[in-house]
């Protein structure tokens, strides 16, 4: 259940820039802290995870990552991007965006 749990904050926080740890917290019925502890183990996981102070902070992913580099071996990422280079540029420039290459 743990490691279900921890997957589903990593895919809340990926659809999202900054959502309030409560509103983590209530959704997946836990506490608070359950989810600071989750946010750490990403931390630990290299993924690139912040918090906001504030009225309108919360917890977030860093704009710069993506899910799909978790799955991605070094040679995939350089087969990958010698594909893309092939592509005309505005092309190219939209899959080195979304694939962060």
């Amino acid at each position: 259940m743990k490691i279900y749990l921890g997957f589903a904050v990593l895919l809340e926080l990926n659809k999202h820039h900054i959502v309030p740890a409560k509103e983590v917290a209530n959704k997946f019925e836990i506490s608070t802290r359950t989810v600071f502890r989750y946010l750490s183990e990403l931390e630990s996981a290299g993924i690139p995870t912040f918090t906001k102070p504030g009225r309108n902070g919360g917890i977030g992913i860093e704009k710069n990552f993506s899910l799909e580099s978790l799955f991605l071996s070094g040679s995939d990422k350089l087969l990958l991007r010698q594909a893309v280079d092939t592509l005309p540029s505005d092309i190219r420039k939209y899959f080195f965006q979304k694939l962060n290459l």
